[in-house]
């Protein structure tokens, strides 16, 4: 290479060096900017983050005065429910005593307007507290097996007074697709049809109230039912049928309102829809009446009964029967009833009608055996039509039984009278309309062995005087509580503080103590405790049943689980009262004192019949193993409490909890389940003591159970 060449090469490499030079400056400087850029981005990043952290201790602050205004919200309620309850209950209480003497006529009606209007003012409250609840989300279902159809009628049995009042006829039909056993929360289902019935009544003058019920799905499994409640009313606006289900809205909100109500109903019944995993909707035409749907999922039972509905006695096939009533709604009912029996029913819709039908029926065999007839109808009514029918020349005229749409004494008088052979109360249940026509023709049936075994007075006699301890703080309340013991020939001892309470318990012996959550110096749980500490050494167990006034979530479990034996709410109902005391205790040995004892109210006896649907043996054949697994079953529980085994104690007693609830004994099925309860939580310090209690329960359902089946005559 020559000198030339080499110069133009360190030219080439200078100008090479030069424009990489200036890349690296313009590189340099893009670097320099974005270093910038960066530290202006991390400088935003670092305020936002700032700004996260601001809003996230904000956020944490929010939380926590929610959960603390939630808890003093609660807390507002459950005390509001002590407030308000207390001075209900002495209303109430001492109202219905007062009912009880000797009264002029208009002293009686002041004195039951009182009741009328308390009583209205505590659903109000239930109302109001029940809504909070779901607000809070402490509202849950309490699923359990039910019967639809005999629950359906006795909810609208509640309400047939006050639609006969206003002349509306009120009538339900479930379809033959829909199953009778299920497993759900009865009650809430009550809560829901009560409401939307109650309003249909309210807002309608004229005409009928429907109940229907289909299957919306089914599987082996479960039921989705849709139910639709059905008035001829005023109707709701297009604009207003949203708004409806909002709390404390009405259809007519303005202050000179023809119709009273906190607006809560709907709003309550839509959110227990919801929980019921349903949905809830309102067809409507202003002064053509509405239609309210909703859907409810229930479980099936896996083998309610060994006959899976009602079975009517073979006399009833092919029976000839007569339905008389105006209203096209209950004849249909009805008429399906009868079918279902495999029945022959003709229907009109007059009393002439009904005559004439009777005129052309066929002497030779084919007459009509039956006539059922509305007590009231237009023209001729159901009275008028018994008259003629008893006119009639022999042989053998039909047999009337009349459709009442309330039970008015003057009609029962009248039905007597006329020798009307059964006078039922619209709306009639599928039971007892085939009672109803078994006994009246002289036959035999499930339903008939039910209503017999299972018809057990609201108070029976007391097997034996108890001396009960009353620890309550309210004057008014002990003196109803007293005056209710005393009635039922019971002594009392009263104390107003649990100091008082647990001196007394030391210086006199009783059978129960009653006994008010809320008193001063020592609250009821801490007066238990002090009681239950002491039996640990002492050995005798003294039954405590709790009084509160409180409504909220979990007020039954705490007092359960502090070792009190059963629970009241007030305002306290005479029946509540006296059942839970005398259901309670028992003498030595498990024995009450006397030889040929009644038995007590352990099983719900009318409950467990129907459930059975009438076939003693069905239920002798589950009480037989039942009895004989129990030992076992017990053993194994208190083995488990000595060795602290939490996981098998919780089995062991979840499987009594579910074998005791076959048999209608709420007191048992409780003990079983606090027993649970404390092996779920790991907690086994009052074990022992439960487990003596759910022991003593069971034998009380035992003795029960052999009791029911020694007067059926289905033992060996």
């Amino acid at each position: 290479m020559g000198a030339v060449g080499y110069r133009h090469r360190v030219r080439r490499l200078v100008r090479e060096k030069q424009e990489l030079e200036a890349k690296v400056d313009e590189r340099t400087a893009e670097v320099v900017l974005q270093k910038d850029e960066l530290s202006k981005a991390n400088e935003a990043l670092n305020r936002l983050i700032i700004q996260l952290e601001e809003k996230s201790r904000q956020f944490e602050e929010s939380k926590v005065k929610a959960e603390q205004a939630s808890e003093a919200k609660g807390e507002f309620l459950a005390n509001m429910s002590h407030e308000i309850r207390t001075p209900m209950n002495a209303i109430i209480g001492m109202t219905g005593l007062a009912l009880d003497t000797e009264l002029t006529a208009e002293q009686r009606r002041y004195l039951n307007t009182v009741k009328t209007s308390a009583d209205s003012l505590l659903t109000i409250i239930n109302g109001v507290l029940d809504f909070s609840k779901i607000e809070a989300g402490k509202l849950d279902l309490h699923p359990l097996a039910f019967r639809l159809r005999e629950s359906l009628g006795g909810m609208l049995k509640t309400l047939a007074l006050r639609a006969h009042k206003k002349r509306l006829e009120l009538a339900y039909h479930v379809l033959d697709s829909v199953p009778d056993f299920l497993i759900g929360d009865a009650g809430r289902l009550r809560q829901i049809i009560l409401n939307l019935v109650g309003n249909a009544v309210k807002f309608t003058d004229r005409g009928e109230i429907m109940v229907r019920v289909e299957p919306d799905w089914k599987t082996a499994e479960e039921v989705c039912l849709h139910f639709a409640v059905s008035d001829t009313g005023i109707g709701i606006p297009d604009e207003k049928q949203r708004a409806i289900f909002e709390a404390f809205e009405q259809g007519d909100g303005s202050t000179t309102r023809r119709y009273g109500g906190t607006g809560l109903g709907l709003a309550i019944s839509s959110k227990l829809v919801e929980l019921m995993g349903g949905r809830i909707r309102v067809d409507s035409k202003v002064g053509r009446g509405s239609t309210f749907h909703f859907t409810a999922r229930f479980r099936r039972q896996a083998k309610p009964s060994a006959r899976p509905g009602l079975t009517p006695p073979p006399g009833l096939r092919d029976l000839r029967v007569l339905v008389a009533d105006d209203s096209q709604s209950t004849r249909r009912i009805i008429v399906d009833m009868l079918r279902a029996w495999h029945m022959q029913p003709f229907e009109v819709e007059s009393g002439r009608a009904a005559l004439d039908a009777l005129d052309r029926a066929d002497p030779d065999g084919l007459r009509i055996r039956i006539v059922l007839v509305d007590a009231q109808m237009p023209g001729m009514d159901g009275f008028a039509v018994a008259e003629q029918v008893n006119r009639r020349p022999e042989p053998r005229p039909s047999t009337i039984m009349m459709l009442a749409s309330a039970g008015e004494l003057r009609d029962a008088a009248r039905c007597r009278e006329l020798g009307v052979a059964a006078h039922l109360i619209k709306p009639v249940t599928h039971s007892q309309l085939l009672d109803a026509i078994t006994k009246v023709l002289g036959l035999s049936g499930a339903e008939a062995a039910a209503e017999g075994l299972g018809a057990v007075r609201l108070l029976p006699r007391p097997k034996r005087p108890l001396h009960v301890l009353v620890a309550e703080d309210n004057a008014v309340n002990q003196e109803l509580v007293v005056h209710l013991l005393k009635r039922r020939g019971h002594t009392t001892t009263v104390v107003s503080s649990g100091r008082d309470a647990l001196a007394r318990l030391e210086q006199e012996k009783f059978d129960v103590v009653l006994m008010d959550v809320q008193m001063p110096e020592m609250d009821g749980f801490q007066v238990t405790a002090a009681v239950r500490e002491r039996e640990r050494t002492a050995g005798r167990h003294i039954p405590i049943v709790a009084m509160t006034a409180s409504a909220m979530k979990g007020d039954r479990e705490r007092c359960l689980e502090a070792g009190m034996d059963r629970y009241i709410s007030k305002p306290i109902h005479a029946a509540h009262l006296l059942q839970a005391l005398e259901g309670l205790v028992t003498g030595p040995n498990g024995e009450d004192g006397r030889e040929d004892a009644e038995p007590d109210d352990t099983i719900d006896r009318k409950a467990l019949v129907t459930r059975v649907d009438g076939d003693l043996e069905l239920l002798r054949r589950m009480a037989d193993p039942f009895i004989a697994d129990c030992p076992r079953r017990l053993g194994v529980i208190k083995v488990a409490i000595a060795r602290q085994d939490c996981s098998t104690l919780e089995r062991a007693a979840h499987f009594l909890k579910g074998s005791v609830g076959n048999f209608c004994a709420p007191a048992v099925f409780e003990a079983a389940l606090r027993l649970e309860r404390m092996a779920r939580n790991g907690d086994l310090s009052g074990a022992e003591e439960a487990a003596a209690r759910l022991e003593d329960g069971i034998e009380r359902l035992r003795r029960a159970l052999l009791a029911l089946l020694d007067a059926s005559g289905v033992r060996a």
